[in-house]
């Protein structure tokens, strides 16, 4: 009987010897350089882990120093600065000039006006003709639907000026106190 020899790949080269040597060592050296980077690659996990630690302490502690430093008087004074420059541009001060105007009349001269934005009141002292007079003057700021517990703070009469007009304070709120 005679042997049968089948080439399925014809024209295909056999490996020879020092190929197969030298996939052999193509197949070491492979091995080892996976190796040489999985350990590198376990370093570098450790190093970032500690790095990562280093800096949580780093910023605990940081954090901890700027929750006891005590803040700087100069950021605080010009803090409280800029938020009373906020709140009087913020007042209405046209609608309190308005019901202030409203309420005046010929026998009444406003002497002062003192508002105080942050407690949103005013203080006005004014000098009328007579008792009478000053009481039409307080009870037209009542009316006025802007402002707010008008009330009459004080009042007394100059014996000595000519007529004998009575210099009198209002206090009054306006807008939504805070």
């Amino acid at each position: 009987m005679t042997k049968l020899h089948l080439d399925f790949a014809h024209g295909a080269r056999r490996v020879s010897r020092a190929g197969q040597i030298l996939l052999i060592a193509s197949i070491g050296l492979l091995s080892y350089a996976a190796l040489s980077v999985g350990e590198l690659w376990t370093v570098q996990s450790k190093v970032t882990a500690e790095a990562r630690e280093f800096d949580t302490h780093r910023g605990a502690s940081s954090e901890s120093k700027a929750r006891t430093a005590k803040p700087d008087p100069r950021e605080l004074a010009g803090t409280k600065a800029a938020r009373q420059v906020a709140d009087n541009l913020m007042t209405p001060w046209a609608s309190l000039m308005s019901s202030l105007g409203s309420a005046a009349t010929d026998s009444v001269g406003l002497l002062s006006v003192e508002p105080s934005v942050t407690k949103h009141s005013v203080r006005l002292t004014a000098e009328a003709r007579d008792l009478h007079e000053m009481l039409v003057y307080v009870g037209t700021l009542q009316r006025d639907a802007r402002l707010s517990s008008v009330v009459l703070v004080s009042h007394q009469v100059q014996a000595q000026a000519p007529g004998t007009p009575v210099r009198f304070q209002v206090q009054a709120a306006w807008g939504e106190p805070r």
